[in-house]
């Protein structure tokens, strides 16, 4: 089987004259934290248009949602949409979590003849579908997680026996499966291996619609991978699939909580029928070829992948790079970081800290903000895997390189980077981990104690932020207005963070 790092999209619905200003997104989120629904507002509001989704009947945490409600919302919502985007997680599984139990599958297969069945009154309409392949781990609501380190090996002896080419390979591994499956309770064995293969029927069912027209395209997220696996298998089968039947509209990539704000970032193109050009500069070299936890592939193709996403189409030839990238990996000399800023000095330069498993190195970053660096640095992600950060990253620098976008709502997306994925992930939830477990509620007045002292912590610091903005053409710096109201738990774990702004 052949491996592409992305499928070309077909021709798109979207007329290229079109302007991004105004327009309606109606959305079914991923689930309902604020990264895949209050984030995707703000970025829409940065290019001056709106997304709507539900605001009752969504999933938290343990709760699949309401898909009635759902259902309801999106076929009342469809008539005035300019795009939509559907997450199928939440529409047939009931959330991104559902979506990695095997029975949600089976329980819900109906609910997607019934989206078949409401979109083709509308095949006029820009649809979107994104769709995810499982995480390698067995979800840890499931008493199957006890057997994660097993379950995995499982799965990636699994896969190479799939691909075993000759019949002493696989009878190799098949030699390995069995001593393994002596460890494992069966039942274990047998869902884990279900899960897979009813998400890869969905998908083939997801890439059918847009072969035959149904949508406009499918983006598909690898939630938590490695370089191998069978999150890995599936994605071969799946492009193997695509190449066979001649679909060119599906793409894959590496992430989950990024894959909606770079769909919203690519329509946004779509629209204007431009394309950017990148240049990307690594603090340390080696880090390009290394594979991130949770990404499955080297970080310089990850980041190849989600800037060729959003691109409707390539650069002109000989067009110079706009958008610079600085990837952070780990400690080095600040001066690095000063010297590529006087190096690109008519570009709109993005940083993406992609150090966050290592809580404790925070000089660097202690070293950016002290100097003011945030001022000359016009976008910042540091969010939960390398592969979600890149993608917000490019996802707010593409809706930020027109004029017209440079508003409050691109303050409060910095202000807010800085505040989540620095000041909360790798400063406040290390401390706040060596108490709770990220995947535990956290008790309700312990809960309400943390989140005022993190409201108050962190107006503190944005007290002492200078950001990147432009006003008539000039960038310049400018302390940030937002200031947070209300500091929460969006599923009462210290996981993540969401920020009310006043």
């Amino acid at each position: 089987m052949m491996f592409f790092f992305l499928l070309a999209c077909s021709a798109s619905s979207v007329s290229a004259s079109g302007s991004f200003a105004g327009k309606k997104i109606v959305l079914i989120p991923l689930d309902s934290r604020p990264v895949n629904t209050e984030y995707i507002k703000m970025l829409s509001e940065i290019g001056g248009a709106s997304v709507v989704y539900p605001e009752d009947g969504l999933d938290h945490y343990e709760r699949p949602s309401d898909y009635a409600k759902i259902k309801s919302f999106l076929i009342q919502q469809l008539p005035t949409a300019d795009a939509v985007f559907i997450c199928v997680p939440q529409w047939l599984n009931g959330s991104l979590i559902e979506g990695r139990h095997a029975e949600s599958y089976v329980r819900n297969a109906y609910r997607l003849a019934e989206l078949q069945s409401i979109l083709s009154a509308y095949k006029y309409k820009t649809i979107y579908l994104i769709g995810l392949i499982p995480r390698e781990k067995p979800s840890y609501i499931t008493p199957a997680f006890k057997y994660s380190t097993e379950l995995t090996q499982y799965g990636r002896k699994y896969a190479q026996y799939m691909m075993a080419n000759t019949v002493k390979g696989r009878n190799y591994m098949l030699y390995f499966l069995r001593q393994m499956q002596n460890t494992i309770p069966f039942s274990y064995v047998r869902d884990y291996l279900k899960l897979f293969n009813e998400n890869t029927r969905v998908l083939y069912t997801m890439a059918d619609w847009a072969k035959a027209g149904l949508v406009d395209g499918v983006v598909i997220g690898l939630d938590d991978t490695s370089d191998m696996g069978l999150p890995k298998f599936n994605e071969m089968r799946l492009l193997q699939y695509c190449k066979e039947q001649n679909i060119r509209n599906v793409y894959i990539m590496p992430g989950a909580d990024d894959i909606t704000a770079l769909l919203l970032a690519r329509y946004k193109n779509e629209l204007s029928g431009s394309a950017s050009r990148y240049d990307v500069t690594f603090s340390h070299e080696q880090l390009q070829n290394t594979i991130k936890a949770y990404d499955g592939q080297p970080l310089a193709e990850v980041i190849r992948k989600k800037i060729a996403f959003v691109q409707p189409k390539s650069p002109a030839s000989g067009q110079p790079a706009l958008l610079s990238l600085y990837v952070h990996s780990h400690e080095e000399p600040i001066e690095n970081l000063q010297n590529w800023i006087r190096a690109h000095p008519n570009n709109l330069r993005g940083v993406a800290d992609v150090s966050y498993a290592s809580f404790l190195e925070t000089g660097w970053m202690e070293n950016y903000l002290r100097q003011k660096l945030s001022s000359k640095i016009h976008s910042y992600a540091a969010w939960n895997t390398s592969g979600n950060t890149i993608g917000l990253l490019v996802a707010h620098l593409e809706m930020i390189r027109d004029e017209p976008t440079w508003n409050e709502a691109h303050e409060r997306w910095l202000a807010l980077r800085y505040a989540e994925d620095y000041y909360y992930n790798t400063i406040k939830r290390y401390e706040y981990a060596l108490r709770y477990s990220s995947s535990k509620k956290v008790p309700p007045l312990e809960e309400k104690m943390l989140m005022e002292n993190v409201t108050k912590r962190t107006n503190q610091f944005l007290a002492t932020l200078s950001l990147a903005t432009r006003k008539n053409g000039r960038y310049v710096a400018i302390s940030p207005a937002p200031r947070i109201a209300k500091a929460e738990l969006p599923w009462h774990r210290i996981f993540e963070i969401g920020y009310t702004f006043r």
